[in-house]
């Protein structure tokens, strides 16, 4: 119960590593706030978790709509009182050559990664700082360190999340609000299930081999560290990156 009675608002919480992040939150004791565009899976895995006790409200969020975050924050506020943990996780994977990319992929990429990391903070940070208290973790990824080819505005917003983490993690530090990242590495996410579907066993046999590991991540393994992030044993830690990716930044391997 190391979260116990903490409210939590965790973005893209249908599926994959947010879903992982609220039934882990809810296993730790925490009030789960879970905002995702696809309503229906949200609150069909919400059901399941009130089921075994845990307390957890879903909502509607499209992260690229202002006014449905500020939903999302209020809905916390006005229930429960406060906020005390943050989760960006909700993210789009669209790739694209620099040179043939059409803009309107990139801006997409970048308003749904990037500037939804703006819109919660922008609406649940005065609430943190009110309390002078909060944990701010950021999904960030491995590919702001490394080179995927056609990859660039996936990399380009998870880079300037790391970015931003750091910036707010030293202005707000003296406020008690902690922001933090973590950067997976290939997990076993809806998402990964699906390009394998359209691109063949091979990509998967391929996202392994990347690993010092030889193995892709699990959800789960994320939401550990998440959960670590948002807990009191993370208390001294702030404008951390954590690397759940099974050595994928330390070994030499790329393969495309």
């Amino acid at each position: 119960m190391r979260l116990k009675d903490k409210v939590a608002v965790v973005t893209g919480a249908a599926n994959g590593i947010g879903l992982a992040i609220c039934k882990a939150f809810a296993k730790e004791g925490a009030i789960v706030i879970a905002g995702d565009i696809d309503e229906a899976k949200c609150r069909l895995e919400a059901e399941g978790m009130v089921a075994r006790g845990a307390v957890v409200r879903a909502i509607k969020a499209d992260v690229t709509n202002t006014e449905d975050v500020r939903s999302l924050i209020d809905s916390a506020i006005d229930e429960f009182g406060k906020i005390d943990i943050l989760v960006n996780n909700a993210a789009i994977a669209v790739s694209g050559n620099i040179t043939t990319m059409p803009e309107k992929d990139w801006d997409r990429v970048m308003d749904t990664n990037l500037k939804s990391v703006y819109r919660t903070i922008k609406a649940a940070l005065p609430h943190m700082l009110k309390r002078k208290s909060g944990s701010v973790i950021n999904i960030a990824s491995v590919q702001a360190f490394r080179s995927w080819h056609d990859w660039t505005a996936y990399a380009g917003a998870k880079g300037a999340i790391l970015s931003i983490s750091n910036q707010l993690a030293g202005q707000f530090a003296e406020d008690n609000v902690r922001f933090n990242t973590i950067s997976p590495g290939a997990i076993l996410t809806p998402m990964n299930e699906k390009r394998a579907i359209e691109e063949g066993p091979e990509f998967l046999l391929k996202s392994e081999a990347q690993h010092a590991m030889k193995r892709m991540g699990t959800p789960e393994e994320v939401a550990m560290a998440a959960v670590f992030l948002a807990s009191g044993e993370a208390a001294f830690i702030t404008g951390g990156d954590i690397r759940v990716d099974g050595g994928l930044c330390t070994v030499p391997r790329y393969i495309e």
